[in-house]
């Protein structure tokens, strides 16, 4: 497995943990008190849980690609502007040890290592074992 595709999968399973399923699933109180949003419905909740899986289905496209030694350019762009916009919004407001500088960090270092794919796609298609 090539260290681009192991850098998809954490995202995508990290992400689906902790972003999507529950945005997805999760209840209206708690997602309300988490983000300082009040809705009459969790339309838009579920809404936004929908649109962070699409991009996981993104991501996992990419898999394959790299797998083949494809570099997978628009699956890394997409990535790269995703995450460096998320981690710049959450670390912009985030408090030191809130969920939000958590995750604020996970899409940094995410946005971070997909920038460092694409100056050197060669070695991020090197198998990792």
């Amino acid at each position: 497995m090539s260290y681009l595709s192991l850098l998809l999968i954490t995202k995508i399973a990290v992400t689906a943990l902790l972003v999507a399923l529950p945005f997805l699933l999760g209840p209206q109180a708690r997602l309300q008190a988490a983000t300082g949003l009040s809705a009459k419905r969790p339309l838009f909740f579920r809404l936004y849980g929908l649109a962070i899986s699409a991009l996981l289905v993104g991501y996992g496209f990419g898999i394959p690609s790299a797998e083949s030694y494809q570099f997978p350019w628009g699956v890394v762009t997409m990535g790269g502007v995703s995450n460096a916009g998320a981690a710049f919004l959450l670390l912009r407001s985030a408090k030191p040890k809130s969920t939000n500088f958590w995750l604020g960090t996970f899409f940094a270092l995410i946005a971070f290592a997909l920038a460092a794919s694409a100056a050197a796609p060669e070695l991020a298609l090197n198998k990792a074992w």
